[in-house]
């Protein structure tokens, strides 16, 4: 008997500490989900202590942790967890989530990938996992987890918009058509929490896009009111804020820009938002006055000490591109701010008060569609170096693989420029024109194999796409311009750089011309060199050009004639001209 009762008073008594045991983990429940945390995890932590087995315990403390930014002790909560309770997906899903954060994406992919399993239909692991795989530049499976998350939960945030911005890179358009009306969709109901640059290549309509950015800029930034200047500058004090102060498109434009400052009236400052430097950046660094790196401060370190600048004009040279800083601009950092050369639409916003165009791409009729006041170049709003020397070297299409006999068509585009459109309109004419082949940038490798694939659906064989490999510099890319017939555009997201490149080349460009500012840049282009013959306004009529072109090789001729001469007297190639009248459109804003 006594060993009985002693066996039931060890049972009572552990009943009744699990019971005081199971009473303090749901108090300390309480406090958590009141947001209490010092409480909870006093609580949590005694638990601990006592040798309390609820996994959730150690859930509870590794949220806390990741709740005050201590997500090293939170890891060790969350092993602890998954040690009692290994088939727990959400405790693999948690971990993944701070290997994410500390930028250990292989180790993050590990645990969602674990989590999956036990797990199948989560949207939030797959479009999570995705992220890991876009932030490692592998964008299959990334589009392949995101399309994953949107079939299970198609109102899961940002999956529209990361399909949107990644397929293109890939050549997967397998989602193309859902695309306008998800741009709707942003514009009239869901939040918007892409880029706005994503869908710029659809049709263009200069009012949706307005629309789209103005939802995207409310939604994301708060504007400042306007700043006046702490006193009176001697010169007048300019900023260039960019990430691209490197080898990049815009730099290679805007460098001449900086050197031909009149240093006299203006002082030049880059506020560059990116580490990375190469020979162009030491270029640039010698032309600027002053050359200062804020990349690693915060938002409002960097604009306390561009204010303290006391900074007249802020140039963004960016808008919603990638490694932009809007927010320097919604709080203001100049009394003016001026959007130039990095983004070709509107910002929608209030923080942007000007937008530099020319009357080709912003005519006074679609000037409403902008949010920016719009500031007129005389000719034409992109700038251009006019010291790029093209070699003059002796080079061969057999030199690049190209064939001898062929009408040879460059697109030397971005690959996410192209779109099913724009690949059943060149489809179209490689189909009409026998002897015509495709010449275009060579795309990461599964890229180029979903490319011959659409080709092939469309009629197109591989005999006929030709690929340009990347070049180790621009004076090699532009020398291979000779080699080529024609160079044929994009839309409507059209080549700018790439076009003013072809153009200084001596390679014509055929485009078409839309409503927005994206589709209009080369027409202004050839508007200016008297080329308009090389602008189309619709399908029929770009064949129609290519077809002209291709039939009548005097015409062609004449017309590389031509922009051989415009190289040494056309405005748009006068570097000097163009700094000149962007100092004066400065000037005319600078009180």
């Amino acid at each position: 008997m006594s060993k009985g009762f002693g066996s039931g008073s060890s049972k009572k008594r552990k009943n009744v500490k699990q019971f005081y045991l199971d009473n303090q983990f749901d108090e300390g429940k309480k406090f958590y989900l009141a947001k209490n945390y010092s409480k909870a995890e006093l609580i949590f932590l005694n638990l601990k202590d006592s040798g309390y087995k609820n996994p959730n315990l150690f859930l509870y403390l590794a949220n806390i942790y990741i709740s005050n930014g201590s997500e090293e002790t939170a890891l060790i909560f969350l092993k602890r967890a998954l040690e009692i309770n290994p088939e727990n997906p959400n405790i693999y899903f948690n971990i993944g989530t701070i290997y994410f954060k500390r930028n250990e994406y292989e180790k993050s992919k590990s645990y969602y990938l674990r989590g999956i399993n036990y797990d199948s239909d989560n949207a939030f692991a797959y479009s999570n996992l995705a992220g890991c795989y876009e932030e490692t530049l592998d964008y299959k499976n990334a589009v392949d987890n995101y399309k994953k998350a949107l079939f299970l939960n198609k109102n899961l945030l940002q999956i529209r918009e990361k399909l949107i911005q990644l397929q293109p890179k890939i050549c997967d358009w397998s989602l193309y058509n859902y695309f306008e009306n998800w741009r709707d969709d942003f514009i009239k109901n869901t939040k918007f929490e892409g880029e706005p640059l994503s869908l710029i290549n659809l049709k263009g309509d200069p009012y949706k896009e307005l629309m789209l950015s103005r939802k995207f800029y409310y939604s994301n930034y708060q504007s400042n009111k306007e700043i006046q200047p702490i006193n009176k500058n001697k010169k007048i004090k300019i900023g260039y804020i960019s990430a691209d102060f490197r080898n990049h498109p815009v730099s290679f434009l805007l460098a001449r820009v900086i050197e031909l400052h009149d240093k006299s009236k203006f002082e030049i400052y880059a506020y560059s938002l990116k580490s990375e430097e190469d020979e162009m950046t030491l270029r640039l660094k010698k032309a600027f006055d002053k050359f200062i790196y804020i990349g690693d401060l915060k938002d409002s370190e960097a604009i306390n000490l561009i204010r303290k600048n006391n900074i007249n004009i802020a140039i963004d040279l960016m808008g919603y591109t990638k490694n932009a800083r809007v927010n320097l601009f919604a709080k203001r950092v100049a009394p003016k701010q001026i959007s130039f050369l990095g983004y070709p639409g509107t910002t929608g916003g209030d923080a942007i008060d000007y937008l530099i165009a020319d009357k080709n791409i912003i005519s006074k009729k679609l000037s409403k569609f902008y949010s920016e006041n719009i500031l007129y170049m005389p000719n034409t709003s992109l700038p251009f170096d006019n010291t790029i020397e093209i070699e003059e070297k002796d080079i061969s299409r057999k030199d690049y693989g190209l064939p001898e006999e062929k009408f040879i068509l460059a697109a030397f585009h971005r690959i996410e420029k192209i779109n099913p459109k724009v690949l059943d309109l060149w489809s179209t004419v490689l189909t009409k024109l026998d002897k015509a082949v495709l010449w275009i940038q060579e795309p990461i490798p599964f890229a180029k194999k979903n490319l011959f694939y659409e080709f092939n659906n469309r009629g197109i064989s591989e005999d006929k796409i030709y690929f340009a490999k990347k070049t180790k510099n621009l004076s090699d890319h532009l020398l291979r311009h000779k080699l080529a017939d024609v160079f044929i555009d994009t839309f409507f997201y059209s080549s700018h750089s790439t076009g003013i490149f072809s153009l200084w080349s001596g390679l014509p460009v055929v485009t078409i011309k839309g409503l927005n500012f994206a589709s209009r840049v080369i027409p202004s282009l050839l508007e200016n060199l008297s080329l308009t013959e090389l602008v189309a306004n619709d399908n029929k009529e770009f064949i129609r050009i290519i077809t002209n072109l291709y039939e009548k090789k005097e015409l062609l001729k004449k017309i590389k004639d031509k922009l051989e001469i415009q190289k040494k007297k056309n405005k748009i190639f006068n570097s000097e001209f163009f700094v000149r009248e962007l100092e004066k459109l400065y000037l005319s804003i600078k009180d």
